[in-house]
């Protein structure tokens, strides 16, 4: 038989008590263990994510029943995704920790464990105190505070609710409320602090050694779940012992009720235990050092193999530590395709992976062909497999890679973490660099396509423009045919509209069209009813204008200003209509190309001489 536990994260306290408690129980009951770890690791998870995670572990064959732990997850609603996803499942299921409606459920009793705290404190004298909670978005949190103002009711006590504070998540969380909290406690008004947990307690008491406040003298303090006491040879922390191996053993009790047809209770309330400690005044036999220092510690084992080994790759690295560190299994799994936690489905029936490490009872395990994960690994390997296990998924920057799955014994966290450490650097380098190559090679395509069309792209240019050229020929040759007079002069005017592609791109297309048109109208109105207009291109306009003045251009140039003047006075525009334009003169037998070229070199001269108009 084959049970699994479902959490969130997993610390190392929690972790060590799980692997002490849960692998004796098992042991005696001829069954064996899978920890899921379901890495929801910030308040962000997308809902698709841990839903997803929370199906794949439901459909797993090879699972008898499963233990979960709602209050290890950081998600706000988790308790409706996990009724959601096992009231569908035909396999029992008892959640540990916090109340899931249809589900048993094994529930410390909160009320119970304030009542002991505050009875506490009384007996120290102490009636004015303050709470600081965990993040009551939290459903952990929010049983602990609701418990705690009930017990302060019960024992005819009021709190102010400035005195009820809120914390985030993290070891800062208690240190950041505490500094609220310590001129209070340095005039007296305060004399004793009621944690929601031991890490909030801790984080505290650094912050009220750091303001010079003695800790039991000046406030007395106390945390939840007897976790930061692990760091002593003796209590240090008042607080409360959830007493994990009882509630385990509850747990495993119901789940065998029901997997054998022989429980119908659904909620079961145990006891908590309240452990004294020298931070209430309590067991006061050594001296008490205001300098906590929390050791934050980190197994460094893979980084200490031997230098010899490093050259070779991570897997003869992996081989010698996983040796020397007495681990009986250890497989990795990696993802044929990573799992982004931005994809809001995947098919998890249909993930495959593959072997990327094997490691059992001292020796390499090879298996090349990609298999589903919903195995976790090859059915052949799993069912070697007697001891518990950990799965641990291999993830960074909303990226699954795949995943650790590892036997545990007691204090192995510290090991576990740092092999995940090293395999998300590992991984996560490897799937980067291929994305950059990749990219790199996309971009390389893309440029030499641009380029490709860019050439395509003058050519036609070049075609358009002679067409164009051809036009102008023809026109000018009838132009000056049609016309009765004694030369066969005329002017080829070039215009371009100042500013249009500024104009088009911050007012809008509609509003280049407008600027087009007006344009149009002004130059259609500036010249005779036989002389030609040709509208180019967006912003270039080309006139063959007849010659008969010695210099029609000064008559042009006033006709042009009186237009734009007048049509800028009327309208009601963001930006101000103007064009600039370039005339050379010609004559019948004249080459039409190097007028053209000539015009253009004026409307240049004209342009540069102009100063930059804003279009706004």
């Amino acid at each position: 038989m084959r049970i699994g536990l479902v959490v969130g994260n997993l610390d190392d306290g929690y972790y060590n008590r799980i692997a002490e408690s849960l692998s004796q129980e098992f042991t005696s009951l001829n069954a064996s263990l899978v920890i899921f770890e379901c890495a929801d690791f910030d308040y962000d998870t997308p809902s698709h994510y841990v839903l997803n995670m929370l199906c794949s572990i439901a459909a797993c064959n090879f699972l008898d029943g499963i233990i979960i732990a709602p209050s290890t997850f950081l998600y706000h609603n988790i308790e409706d995704l996990i009724r959601e996803v096992f009231e569908k499942t035909s396999k029992p299921v008892v959640s540990i920790g916090i109340p899931i409606e249809g589900i048993p459920s094994i529930i410390l009793d909160y009320k119970s464990a304030f009542d002991e705290v505050i009875s506490h404190f009384i007996s120290h004298n102490i009636k004015n105190f303050a709470y600081i909670s965990g993040p009551l978005s939290q459903p952990v949190f929010r049983l602990r505070y609701e418990a705690f103002l009930d017990s302060v009711r019960n024992a005819g006590l009021e709190i102010s609710s400035d005195l009820l504070l809120e914390g985030t998540t993290g070891y800062m969380s208690g240190y950041n409320c505490a500094k609220g909290l310590a001129p209070l406690i340095k005039n007296g008004t305060i004399k004793g602090v009621v944690c929601a947990s031991d890490h909030i307690a801790l984080s505290a008491i650094r912050c009220f050694s750091e303001n010079n406040i003695n800790v039991p003298s000046d406030v007395e303090v106390s945390g939840f779940d007897n976790t930061g006491n692990a760091y002593f040879s003796a209590p240090y922390l008042t607080t409360i012992n959830r007493n994990l191996k009882q509630i385990f053993k509850k747990a495993i009790s119901v789940l065998f009720e029901q997997i054998f047809g022989n429980n119908s209770k659904l909620t079961y309330y145990l006891a908590p235990e309240l452990t004294a400690g020298i931070t209430s005044g309590c067991k006061n036999k050594t001296a008490l050092d205001n300098n906590l220092c929390i050791p934050w510690s980190r197994f460094h084992g893979l980084r200490a193999t031997s230098q010899a080994t490093k050259t070779s790759g991570i897997i003869p690295r992996l081989t010698e530590y996983l040796t020397e560190n007495n681990i009986s299994r250890s497989y990795i799994v990696k993802y044929c395709n990573p799992i982004k936690f931005e994809d809001t489905e995947y098919e998890f029936e249909t993930q495959k992976g593959i072997l990327f490490y094997g490691f059992s009872k001292g020796k390499t395990v090879e298996f090349t062909k990609p298999f589903s994960t919903m195995g976790i690994i090859p059915s052949h390997l799993f069912n070697e497999i007697k001891e518990p296990m950990h799965v641990k998924p291999i993830f960074t920057d909303g990226i699954k890679f795949g995943f650790l799955f590892i036997s545990i014994s007691w204090n192995t966290a510290p090991l576990i973490n740092d092999l995940y450490n090293e395999l998300y650097q590992y991984f996560s380098g490897s799937y980067f660099n291929q994305e950059y190559m990749r990219l790199k090679k996309e971009i390389a395509e893309t440029r030499e396509s641009l380029m490709l069309s860019n050439k395509r792209l003058n050519e036609l240019t070049v075609k358009d423009n002679l067409y164009k050229l051809s036009n102008l020929r023809h026109l000018a040759s009838n132009m000056l045919q049609k016309r009765r007079g004694i030369t066969g002069e005329y002017y080829l005017i070039i215009v371009d509209i100042d500013n249009y592609y500024e104009i088009n791109e911050r007012f809008g297309f509609s509003e280049g069209e407008y600027v087009i048109s007006c344009v149009s109208n002004i130059l259609t109105r500036s010249i005779r009813d036989d002389d030609y207009f040709s509208h180019q291109s967006f912003e270039r306009y080309i006139l063959l204008v007849k010659n008969i003045q010695n210099d029609p251009t000064q008559i042009f140039d006033k006709r042009f200003m009186h237009a734009l003047n007048e049509l800028n006075r009327t309208i009601d525009k963001p930006y101000h209509i103007s064009f600039s334009w370039g005339y050379a003169s010609a004559k019948m037998e004249s080459n039409i190309d190097d007028a053209y070229v000539q015009a253009e070199k004026k409307l240049f001269e004209v342009k540069q001489k102009k100063s930059t108009i804003s279009p706004v």
